[in-house]
C-alpha cells in the first residue's frame, strides 16, 4: 500500500512538472509569435508581408503542436481569431493579411481533439482563391478552402453525429464585403466545409452567402438566448441596383435561422431585441400616498406601424404563423444573373419563389465515414 501511494505521488509530481514545463514553453512561444505578428501588421510591401506571414505561420504551427496548446488562450495575439466549439473538441484559428492593393489573403488551422486516443489533430487549411458563386453548392475540403475569418461556432447534432456551424467574414474587395454561414464537419480527423443543412425552396443548400456594400455593416450573429442565428435583411439601395450586390445594405429588418433538429430553417421579419428583459420598461410615476416619484415596471407593448411598408416585424416568440403585411423577398433568394452585371457576381443560396419548382434531391455525404 505504501509503495502504491508513493508511486501515485511520483506520477502526480511528474505530470504536474510536465504540465508546467509545457505552459512555460507555450508562453515563450506566444511572446515570440506576438513580436512576429506585430512586425507583420506594420510592415509594407507585398513580398515582405508574404515572407513574414510564412514565418509566422510556421512558428504558430510549432506552438500548436505543444501539449496543452488546444486550451492555451494566446491572448496577446489579438488580431488572430481563436474560437472553441461548445463541446470543447474543436478549435478554429484564422487570420488575414492585407496587401497594398487592399486585397486580402486568409489562413487557418483546425484543431480536433480525440478524447478516446488522447490526441489533438492539427490541419492547416490550404486556400484556393475562387469566387463564392462557384462553390455555393459544393463541399470544400481542407485542400481547396475558399478563405475567410471565422468568429463564431455553433454546435449542432444530427443522427448522433456532431457538426459545427460557422459564421465567417471575407473582406472581398473595395466595393463589397461578404458574410457567410457554413458547416464544418469531419471525415476522420480531416475537416470539410459545406453540408446540406439549409432549407430552401429548391431543396437543401450547403452554405449561405451574403454580399453587401462596404459602406454598410451587416450584423450576423448567434443569439444563444433564443438559439437562433439572427442577421440583417439586405436590400438594394434603389430598385435599379437590384443586380449589383455591392449596393445591398441592411434595411433595418431582421431574419433568422432556427435549428429544428434536421436543418436550419428560415424565419423572416423577426424583432431582434437584445434581451428578454427589454420587453419591460421602467417608468417614473408620482405616488400620492408616498408623496414621491417612484419607479414602475410595466410590460413593453410593440405596436405595428401603420402604412404600406414592405416589412412588418414579428417577435421571436410569435408562433401563430400568420403573415403580417406583404411578405418580403428574403436576402436568401437568388437574383437572376443580368448581362448588365459588370461585376459578374449575383448569387445567394435560397432561391426566389417566383415559380413552383420541385425540390431537387441532394445526396447527403455518407455519415458513417
Amino acid at each position: 500500500m505504501r509503495y502504491t501511494v508513493l508511486l501515485f505521488i511520483l506520477v502526480l509530481f511528474s505530470s504536474t512538472g510536465f504540465s508546467q514545463k509545457n505552459e512555460t514553453k507555450l508562453r515563450e512561444k506566444e511572446q515570440e509569435l506576438s513580436l512576429l505578428l506585430n512586425e507583420l501588421r506594420s510592415t509594407k510591401g507585398d513580398d515582405k508581408i508574404d515572407e513574414l506571414n510564412a514565418k509566422f505561420k510556421k512558428e504558430f504551427a510549432k506552438a500548436l503542436d505543444i501539449d496543452g496548446a488546444f486550451d492555451f488562450p494566446f491572448l496577446s495575439l489579438r488580431s488572430i481569431g481563436k474560437i472553441h466549439s461548445q463541446d470543447k473538441l474543436v478549435r478554429v484559428i484564422s487570420w488575414n493579411i492585407q496587401y497594398e492593393d487592399l486585397s486580402h489573403n486568409y489562413f487557418s488551422f483546425i484543431m480536433k481533439k480525440d478524447e478516446r486516443r488522447d490526441k489533438v489533430y492539427i490541419t492547416e487549411l490550404q486556400r484556393v482563391k475562387q469566387p463564392f458563386s462557384m462553390i455555393q453548392d459544393e463541399s470544400v475540403t481542407y485542400e481547396n478552402w475558399y478563405g475567410a475569418l471565422y468568429y463564431e461556432i455553433i454546435d449542432i447534432e444530427r443522427r448522433n453525429r456532431k457538426f459545427y456551424t460557422l459564421l465567417g467574414y471575407d473582406a472581398n474587395n473595395q466595393a463589397s464585403s461578404i458574410k457567410l454561414i457554413d458547416v464544418l464537419y469531419f471525415t476522420g480527423s480531416k475537416p470539410n466545409f459545406g453540408y446540406p443543412f439549409f432549407s430552401t425552396n429548391e431543396g437543401r443548400e450547403r452554405r449561405v452567402i451574403f454580399e453587401h456594400s462596404n459602406k454598410a455593416t451587416m450584423s450576423l450573429k448567434y443569439d444563444e438566448q433564443r438559439d437562433k442565428i439572427i442577421f440583417d435583411h439586405l436590400t438594394p439601395e434603389s430598385p435599379g441596383l437590384r443586380e449589383f450586390r455591392s449596393h445591398y445594405i441592411p434595411d433595418m429588418s431582421y431574419d433568422a435561422l432556427s435549428w429544428d433538429g434536421k436543418q436550419w430553417v428560415l424565419e423572416e421579419d423577426i424583432i431582434a431585441i437584445n434581451k428578454e428583459e427589454s420587453n419591460k420598461v421602467n417608468l417614473k410615476a408620482y405616488d400620492s400616498k408616498l408623496d414621491s416619484v417612484v419607479t414602475v415596471t410595466v410590460k413593453r407593448k410593440w405596436i405595428a406601424p401603420e402604412g404600406n411598408g414592405e416589412h412588418q416585424a414579428i417577435t421571436p416568440s410569435d408562433i401563430d404563423g400568420k403573415e403580417k403585411g406583404r411578405k418580403k423577398k428574403s436576402e436568401f433568394e437568388s437574383v437572376k444573373q443580368s448581362e448588365k452585371n459588370v461585376e459578374g457576381v449575383s448569387f445567394s443560396n435560397i432561391k426566389r419563389n417566383n415559380k413552383k419548382r420541385k425540390n431537387k434531391k441532394v445526396k447527403l455525404p455518407d455519415e458513417n465515414k
